[in-house]
């Protein structure tokens, strides 16, 4: 649904940027809940919906998913190859929205970076799998080996 989604609001922005409020609300729920492995608790849900369905939320919303163009992130593709400094790729193993052959590209174009996959989570890796990220972010910040 998450591709689907994001697809037929990038070429009709106007309309869903028109929707009344509590639809759209329902719209960007069905859609956070695209991104993660296994459901997300209320709380949570609520957390990342908030800011979407607070005022000037809903045009953000639409706005971003219109704007989105690979062609910025083409831009500064070829610059990857010159940082220099440690990289570490943290990647759901089952992100859908940007599955995990795109972290792999990613690592290749970074000299040296390392990529850690985090299990059983989707691309709401900090929510889904919070203490794995931990376990992978902070021996990476002490400089410790991490594989």
């Amino acid at each position: 649904m998450g591709l689907a989604v994001f697809m037929h609001v990038n070429a009709h922005e106007a309309a869903f940027a028109g929707v009344p409020d509590y639809i759209h609300e329902s719209i960007v729920r069905a859609y956070v809940k695209t991104a993660a492995f296994k459901p997300l608790d209320d709380a949570t849900l609520d957390a990342i919906v908030l800011p979407w369905t607070e005022r000037g939320g809903k045009a953000a919303f639409y706005r971003q998913i219109a704007q989105a163009n690979s062609g910025y992130t083409d831009e500064v593709q070829p610059l990857y190859a010159q940082i220099s400094k440690p990289v570490l790729i943290l990647w759901g193993r089952e992100d859908t929205w940007i599955p995990l052959e795109r972290g792999a590209v990613l690592q290749d174009m970074i000299p040296g970076s390392i990529l850690q996959v985090i299990p059983d989570a989707g691309h709401l890796v900090i929510e889904e799998q919070p203490e794995q990220l931990m376990k992978k972010f902070h021996p990476f910040l002490q400089n410790e080996d991490i594989t």
